[in-house]
């Protein structure tokens, strides 16, 4: 299975690397995701206040959080990432800063790094499952 996990993993690496111009790298998605983490607020209704210089981090990341979901017909997850149920974007955007910052990489491609952080924070079973 992690072999499965690896060879996708580097599918959507190569997919993304061909196009490099276009893609966004961890080191400008990482400003704007700052952003959130630091200056988001909750407001009523239990909605949440994003700064505009946060709403591209905030785009990026929801389409990673829809993607996270993404399962083939016997109900593995496609990118190894299985969150609980209860995991908000915030709390995806939360695990990209940390690791970001961690490994102090700029130029690495933003989708491959956000993969790499919430399959070792939410690890699937070795079916691919949610724990």
């Amino acid at each position: 299975m992690r072999f499965a996990f690896a060879l996708l993993l580097g599918a959507l690496v190569g997919l993304v690397a061909f196009d490099t111009a276009t893609a966004t790298s961890s080191g400008e998605l990482l400003p704007s995701c700052l952003e959130i983490v630091n200056k988001a607020r909750p407001v009523s209704g239990g909605d949440i206040d994003i700064p505009p210089s946060g709403l591209s981090c905030w785009h990026y990341m929801a389409a990673i959080q829809n993607a996270s979901v993404l399962e083939d017909v016997r109900g593995v997850r496609l990118l190894g990432i299985c969150a609980p149920p209860e995991t908000t974007l915030i709390d995806y955007i939360r695990i990209f800063v940390r690791y970001a910052r961690k490994i102090k990489t700029q130029e690495s491609n933003a989708a491959a790094l956000a993969v790499v952080a919430l399959s070792k924070t939410f690890p699937c079973e070795a079916s691919g499952t949610r724990k």
